[in-house]
């Protein structure tokens, strides 16, 4: 293990660490455009000059690799270093567009950030002499502006080395470089959106979000993505209780810096046509304690004969305290709609997304709840033995199969949060919050148990469905000693053994895998 000084620090990095990641581990930035963590180096943009020691001049600190004894003077510590990345940025700035004030990337932009930091410097060329380049281009999903590009083929290089489609390339070499599609066509593959991330000023820019928001007036909320069940770290970026886009965030183990274009879009599906109010069937408004004591009566009358039907989009939390619910009632538990378990493994392309498309079928197996099977489970729905279904999403009426069972139950009751006509075979339905407005876990195909937050709250009555079901635990004289949805994970924890030794806080931003030997020093 190498040992360098940064800045008068002394540090120890592992074999092959480059001075700009041993920067960060010292607490130093160095400023950069062209590197990536995710990405192979290419060191072209000359932005992370930093001084060695020994050496005769100035290095990239992205290409450079520690070595022994290293001595090393940022940007923080060395005139030459700091001098260099402002004769950069005037570089960089002679040609660029006087474009901040309209431009989408104002907020996020590097090269914004960079100048108040590195530059300050006043321009030594008047606006008619710039060069003039492309400027909204449509290429598919996002637009290209070529006269804000800084030439630092992030792009490219994702091309090339993650979806291996090398849709972009360099044109018209020397000053006039820019970037450009592959014989002018557009991109056409579902990743697009990471080359809006991967662009570091506002070449690039996303036509979903484009004239939406200024980012500024954006909150961000950890998550995770419910698109499969890869389980993508992500961040939501929303305001006054609407999601306007959904991000990547960096975790090696799981999607490093990436992620899916059908991900990004769910957070359309979140505002529109929810369900706010309890009803019955034709839509007749009822108090959400009225017909919470009415499917207690009726749990309590079917007993055995009544059935349980939980959802892999539901939470972990959300499982353990349905299937408690279905104990405390005696009925019968199953959620293998459409037996998602049986693809939770297999790949849908060879990046991110999976075949499972939905978040927790483990979390749910590893919970217990496919037992009697839903094939037996729905067969006895249609043949009168089932009394009372109780559905934790009501999307499941969505699935003709439970839609048909459905007909021959006496009383079916759904947790839902979105509005149809499927609805109309429930006889009680009660609004449900979405995973962006509550608190919970998913575990993803690998086995790794992962933590969303709460972004904004739910709209009308809606509530967590692990609180539902305890509202119903407590009317029928069983209640769960939580108040949270970190206090059910504890208590699931206790009783479940891939779980065990494992809270909330302990799972951290980047949650754990099970079996996991860091598992049990990461608990609160």
């Amino acid at each position: 293990m190498p040992k360098c000084t940064i800045d008068g620090k002394e540090i120890e990095v592992a074999p092959g660490t480059s001075v700009i990641q041993a920067a960060e581990q010292a607490g130093v930035r160095v400023p950069r455009f062209c590197y990536h963590d995710d990405l192979p180096v290419d060191g072209n943009c000359r932005m992370c000059m930093v001084e060695i020691e020994k050496f005769p001049k100035l290095q990239i600190a992205c290409g450079t690799p520690v070595s022994e004894g290293m001595v090393i003077k940022t940007q923080v510590t060395s005139e030459k270093a700091k001098n260099a990345q402002k004769d950069t940025l005037e570089f960089l700035l002679v040609n660029h567009p006087i474009d901040c004030p309209v431009c989408d990337q104002a907020g996020e932009c590097y090269l914004q950030d960079q100048y108040m930091d590195h530059g300050l410097h006043d321009s030594r060329i008047v606006l008619e002499d710039k060069i003039q380049k492309r400027k909204v281009v449509d290429i598919g999903p996002i637009l290209l502006d070529a006269e804000r590009c800084v030439v630092c083929s992030r792009c490219l290089r994702y091309e090339r080395e993650v979806t291996k489609t090398n849709l972009l390339e360099f044109v018209n070499r020397g000053g006039s470089t820019q970037i450009s599609t592959y014989n002018g066509g557009s991109i056409t593959h579902e990743y697009a959106g990471n080359l809006v991330d991967v662009c570091p000023v506002g070449a690039l820019l996303s036509k979903d979000f484009r004239f939406k928001m200024r980012v500024w007036f954006l909150k961000e909320t950890d998550s995770i993505c419910p698109g499969c069940s890869t389980g993508c770290n992500m961040t939501i970026d929303h305001r006054d209780g609407e999601a306007y886009r959904f991000r990547p965030r960096r975790n090696v183990e799981v999607n490093k810096s990436w992620m899916c274009d059908p991900g990004r879009d769910l957070y359309k599906t979140i505002g529109s046509g929810r369900v706010t109010t309890a009803h019955r069937t034709g839509g007749a408004v009822a108090a959400q304690s009225e017909l919470i004591d009415e499917m207690v009566a009726k749990l309590q009358a079917a007993g055995a004969h009544s059935a349980f039907l939980a959802s892999p989009r539901a939470s972990n939390e959300d499982a353990f305290a349905f299937k408690k619910l279905a104990l405390v009632v005696g009925g019968r538990l199953d959620f293998r709609v459409g037996n998602p378990q049986d693809k939770v493994k297999v790949r849908k392309d060879e990046i991110l997304q999976r075949e499972d498309r939905h978040p927790n079928t483990q979390g749910l197996i590893d919970l217990g709840l496919g037992v009697t099977g839903v094939e037996a489970l729905l067969g006895d729905c249609k043949a009168g033995k089932v009394q009372v279904l109780v559905l934790q999403d009501g999307a499941m009426l969505q699935d003709p199969a439970v839609a048909e069972a459905a007909k021959n139950v006496a009383y079916v009751a759904a947790m839902a949060t979105h509005q149809g006509s499927h609805l109309s075979a429930a006889h009680a339905v009660l609004p449900a919050a979405m995973w962006v407005e509550t608190d919970g876990t998913f575990t993803n195909f690998d086995q790794r148990v992962q933590r969303f937050k709460r972004a904004f709250e739910a709209p009308g009555d809606a509530k967590p469905r692990w609180e539902i079901a305890l509202d119903l635990l407590a009317r029928l004289g069983k209640p769960m000693n939580a108040a949270t949805a970190g206090d059910v994970f504890v208590e699931m924890a206790v009783e479940t053994k891939a779980y065990a030794d494992l809270t909330h806080r302990g799972l951290g931003p980047m949650g754990r895998g099970q079996g996991d030997p860091a598992k049990a020093q990461a608990t609160a």
